[in-house]
C-alpha cells in the first residue's frame, strides 16, 4: 500500500497514528472522534478507511462485549514505522495533543457499557456493565419505568459505576463470610473450642 498516492492514503495513516498514540484498542466511534477534531468530518468516511485498513490486515476488529474495538496489527506497525514520519508535524502533534488528553475518557468509555431498549409500555430495558479485557466483569439488568429514570440512570452509572461495583462486591463477600464465620463458630461450639 503506497501512502500520500492520494489524500485517502493519509487519512488511513491518520487512523494508524491515532492507534498508536492511544497505545490501547479504540472503538470507531473514538477513531472517528479524533478525526472530526483533526478536520475529517464525515463519519462514513473513516469507516470505510477502516474497513480498508481491516481488509489490507493493518488493523483487526476485536470483539468485546456489546462493541467491536479496533487495534493494530504488526503490518499496521510496520506501516507506521515507514510511513509515520509522512504526516505533517503539525497534524501529528494535533493527533497526540487530543488524544492525550483524552485517553482516561477513552479508557472510561471502554470499560464502562450502558446498553437501552425502549420498551412498549414506555419503560427501558437497560443493562450497566463493567468491562475489563473485553468481557463484562460487573453486569446489572433492570427496567426502569421512563425515559428520565433511564437517563438518572445512565448519568449516576457513569459517574459511580466504580463504587457501585465495590460497594456489591463487598455486600456478596461480608454476607459469604459471615456465613463462613457463623459455620466457623458453630464448629467451634460443637467441638468445645
Amino acid at each position: 500500500m503506497a501512502f500520500f498516492s492520494n489524500g485517502e492514503d493519509k487519512l488511513k495513516l491518520m487512523i494508524l497514528f491515532t492507534l498508536e498514540c492511544a497505545e490501547m484498542p479504540l472503538s470507531r466511534e473514538q477513531i472517528a472522534t479524533v478525526m472530526s477534531e483533526n478536520g475529517v468530518e464525515n463519519y462514513f468516511d473513516v469507516c470505510e478507511h477502516i474497513i480498508d485498513l481491516e481488509a489490507n490486515g493493518c488493523i483487526a476488529s476485536v470483539p468485546t462485549f456489546k462493541m467491536q474495538m479496533i487495534v493494530m496489527t504488526p503490518r499496521g506497525e510496520e506501516i507506521m514505522n515507514l510511513f509515520g514520519k509522512n504526516l505533517p508535524k503539525s497534524l501529528r502533534e494535533s493527533i497526540e495533543g487530543f488524544v492525550g488528553s483524552n485517553k482516561d475518557e477513552f479508557r472510561r468509555e471502554n470499560t464502562s457499557r450502558i446498553i437501552t431498549t425502549p420498551l412498549p409500555d414506555g419503560g427501558f430495558d437497560a443493562t450497566f456493565a463493567l468491562v475489563e479485557n473485553g468481557d463484562a466483569i460487573f453486569e446489572i439488568r433492570i427496567k426502569l419505568p421512563n425515559a428520565e429514570y433511564t437517563r438518572l440512570a445512565e448519568k449516576n452509572w457513569e459517574a459511580q459505576n466504580q463504587k457501585i461495583y465495590i460497594d456489591t462486591l463487598l455486600a456478596l463477600v461480608k454476607t459469604y463470610q459471615n456465613a463462613q464465620n457463623s459455620d466457623a463458630a458453630e464448629t467451634c461450639i460443637q467441638n468445645n473450642i
